[in-house]
């Protein structure tokens, strides 16, 4: 099977594309370093030429609500397109864990995008040819969403269910190998909030020293509820105690 992966040196994209070159699959990695641009076009076509499946694993980290909705859906327009002009080529996108009441919210606007970008590959992309792939946040994130100020470190106190991206790595390489379509939604083994996988990190980083102190922040709206919480989705067994140990 031949897999094009959009955004492939991505934290997601680079696992995507390892687990599928290690089961076997000829992979595309197509990303901006080999002129292939999903915001502008440029190249997507052509990367996707050939391949039975085209996967979404763009990104952009914006808070700002016109970048969230015009990069994700002018992204997800032009792989569309692509997937058009290849009759048959099933289309997987990465997407997140909400629920309605979170892309509602005007504090995420990250999250309006992604909203958006699903519901153009919903109009776009036969039902019969689309994977939605909604994975909770990843134990990475506590860290990249973190703001240190020496020996204190910030996190947003934001409930969740996450899991390390290499299991959602392999979990929709394993829903690609098994041609699955309609939504499938991924979480890690237990409900945890990211300061508290924050500290974890802080305390495993100091390697016998002193860790740096976490301060929760807390997120006001539905973060703090269950509106980051898939309620019923497909599990990864690894803890964050299992990933750190593996780092």
């Amino acid at each position: 099977m031949q897999v094009t992966v959009y955004g492939a040196t991505g934290t997601f994209g680079s696992r995507l594309v390892s687990r599928l070159r290690a089961q076997g699959h000829s992979v595309i990695a197509a990303h901006r370093g080999i002129g292939v641009d999903t915001y502008t076009g440029e190249g997507v076509t052509e990367a996707a030429v050939g391949s039975d499946v085209l996967v979404d694993a763009v990104n952009l980290m914006t808070n700002n609500r016109h970048r969230a909705l015009d990069f994700f859906s002018r992204s997800a327009r032009s792989i569309a397109l692509a997937a058009a002009e290849n009759p048959g080529a099933a289309m997987v996108c990465l997407s997140i864990a909400f629920r309605p009441e979170v892309a509602e919210s005007k504090l995420f606007a990250y999250y309006q995008g992604k909203d958006l970008q699903e519901r153009v590959y919903r109009r776009l992309v036969p039902a019969d040819q689309l994977l939605m792939f909604r994975s909770a946040q990843w134990y990475e994130l506590a860290e990249t969403t973190s703001v240190s100020v020496g020996r204190v470190i910030f996190a947003p106190k934001m409930r969740v269910r996450a899991l390390a991206a290499d299991e959602a790595a392999r979990l929709m390489a394993e829903a690609i190998e098994a041609g699955e379509r309609g939504t499938v939604e991924v979480a890690g083994p237990e409900i945890s909030d990211l300061a508290a996988i924050a500290a974890k990190i802080a305390r495993v980083d100091a390697a016998g020293r002193r860790p740096r102190r976490v301060v929760p922040v807390p997120v006001p709206g539905a973060s703090s509820g269950d509106g980051l919480i898939p309620p019923a989705p497909r599990l990864s067994a690894v803890t964050v105690d299992e990933w750190l140990a593996t780092r």
